[in-house]
């Protein structure tokens, strides 16, 4: 009789390194040898751009709520680097946090202004990691790994004191969250939102975002307006109620997209979205 095999965990590891470089290759490599049984999970690497903590948070969000089986873990890593100027001792910087959400999802986070908003409200465990913060300037594979892969191996002895879940920011509804690979920018509003704007389909409306303003039309999809034409519409990340984005409608990737008539705008970008 065959035994039953049991899934493998799922490691996503969410980092601002180039997804087939080095980097990510060396954090891979400390990851399987610290895991207890390496060939039972699958490391799952994502890049996001550099120093975008809004990536960050909005990936691993669209990562922790979808539908799996087995345990799934999810290790992000980006921060901004912008609270100080100074120089810093021994490369001291942001550490990691630990959180456990309602579905039984493990997320280790650099602690970042929004790497756990959008989990937030699902979070029922936040604790601290004693894990070292200076004395290397790529933690991430020096130090990063041995904590992720001991959580990973169902080892909890190096969480700590509770934190409070209030003090993570909430995360505001008109910010850039995410440019994917076709140029579409999806947002942090939701179609909640546009419904309590009582924007109707087919409306047009004035979208101002990285100092460019364009027009573009309510829509229920980004391929239900014709070509060229700025569609705003729930898209594809968000589940029940779906985040907003800006599709503008293209044929080749040579021809401009959303991303490139607005100028590429990053993570945290304001979006501002007017009826005319």
């Amino acid at each position: 009789m065959n035994k039953e095999l049991s899934p493998a965990t799922l490691l996503h590891v969410v980092c601002d390194y180039k997804a087939g470089g080095m980097e990510f290759g060396e954090i891979t490599n400390r990851l399987q040898y610290h895991l207890s049984e390496p060939h039972s999970v699958r490391i799952h690497p994502t890049e996001v751009p550099p120093l975008d903590t809004m990536a960050i948070g909005f990936v691993t969000a669209q990562y922790a709520y979808a539908p799996h089986r087995g345990k799934m873990v999810i290790y992000g890593n980006a921060a901004p680097r912008r609270d100080s100027a100074k120089a810093k001792k021994s490369n001291i910087d942001h550490g990691i946090k630990y959180a456990r959400l309602k579905n039984g999802v493990e997320i280790i986070n650099v602690w970042s202004e929004y790497a756990f908003g959008f989990v937030k409200k699902d979070i029922v465990e936040l604790r601290d990691i004693d894990c070292p913060d200076k004395g290397s300037q790529f933690r991430s594979r020096d130090f990063f790994p041995d904590r992720v892969a001991q959580i990973v191996n169902g080892d909890h002895s190096n969480l700590k004191k509770q934190l409070d879940i209030n003090e993570i920011p909430e995360i505001p509804h008109n910010l850039v969250a995410w440019t994917d690979g076709f140029g579409n920018i999806k947002t942090t509003m939701r179609k909640s939102d546009l419904d309590q704007m009582e924007f109707a389909v087919g409306q047009s409306v004035q979208v101002i975002c990285n100092g460019v303003s364009m027009l573009g039309v309510i829509a229920t999809g980004g391929f239900t307006v014709d070509r060229g034409v700025l569609a705003v519409n729930a898209g594809s990340s968000g589940y029940d109620d779906p985040f907003v984005e800006l599709f503008l409608r293209v044929h080749q990737m040579s021809e401009k997209t959303a991303a490139v008539r607005f100028d590429y705008p990053a993570g945290g970008t304001e979006v501002e979205i007017k009826k005319v």
